[in-house]
């Protein structure tokens, strides 16, 4: 067996360790019991054709019912709203940081560098009980603006970093002819080298975006009813209108999982080589 082969097993298996928990997942929320299955005793075949049976059927109620009750979609509006203030602010700080980090040579430059790497490398577990204590007193507990600007903990990082990435990939000559024709820092940013790094701003905005949208334990500890995001609201099931003890119910915590999954699932396949450049040129640099 040549490396070839070999790489392309272990390239399946990974696959499949992968695939199988999303399959299952799908397989619970649509009320599939694959146990029968799993066991040899829930199929049979007759003649060449398999007859599944016991609890191998689909049943789509349980994924209708998420978009006919109040809890799941206010989710989705919810962690739509709360990336869009989080990144839009992360953006407005972290392009600029990303292209005085590119563009100059300072001192501090290693030691700021550094730092807006420690931000992306920071647990929430470490911070977590001090912004819950603040965010108790000043009133932004379970506020969108509260979210959002929490979320700037692994935003600015991201941005920052992947955006240096695509501002240092352009050629230094272009930033000099700019230079030297009269125009201004600011000039040159807007009118050289962000038409340049669209594709980038683009890339890193949905990565931030996805980063937001999975993140779970800000959202469990500083949202309640009116913010709470799509990674929490997984949890809370269809109709919870408030917070309460009661069954958890497997079809409908399935069923939103994978719902919640396909934004981020299909936003990541379309920046999968934007993502790997950005981050790439981004440490090399």
């Amino acid at each position: 067996m040549n490396f070839a082969k070999i790489s392309f097993f272990l390239l399946c298996l990974a696959a499949f360790w992968i695939i199988w928990p999303i399959f299952t997942m799908f397989n619970e929320g649509m009320r599939v019991d694959l146990g029968p299955l799993m066991s040899g005793r829930g199929s049979s075949y007759i003649g060449r054709f398999f007859q599944p049976q016991g609890g191998i059927r689909y049943n789509p109620i349980t994924f209708i019912r998420a978009f006919t009750f109040e809890n799941f979609p206010r989710a989705v509006l919810n962690s739509t709203v709360i990336a869009a203030i989080s990144i839009g602010l992360a953006l407005a700080v972290g392009i600029l940081a990303a292209y005085a980090l590119a563009r100059y040579r300072f001192k501090g430059r290693g030691l700021i560098t550094l730092l807006v790497l420690m931000l992306r490398t920071i647990t929430p577990l470490a911070v977590i009980v001090p912004f819950f204590i603040v965010y108790g007193q000043i009133g932004l507990f379970d506020t969108h603006i509260g979210m959002g600007l929490v979320y700037l903990i692994i935003n600015i990082p991201i941005v920052t970093f992947m955006m240096r990435g695509f501002f240092a990939d352009i050629p230094q000559s272009m930033y000099e002819a700019a230079s030297s024709s009269g125009a201004s820092e600011m000039q040159i940013l807007r009118k050289v080298a962000l038409p340049l790094v669209i594709p980038g701003i683009l890339a890193t905005t949905i990565f931030a975006f996805v980063a937001t949208w999975n993140e779970f334990l800000f959202a469990q500890f500083l949202s309640g009813v009116q913010a709470k995001p799509v990674s929490r609201g997984v949890w809370s099931g269809f109709a919870e209108a408030i917070e309460s003890f009661k069954v958890l119910d497997f079809d409908e915590l399935n069923a939103n999982a994978t719902l919640a999954m396909i934004p981020a699932l299909v936003l990541s396949f379309m920046i999968r080589k934007y993502v790997a450049r950005g981050f790439t040129l981004g440490t090399a640099r």
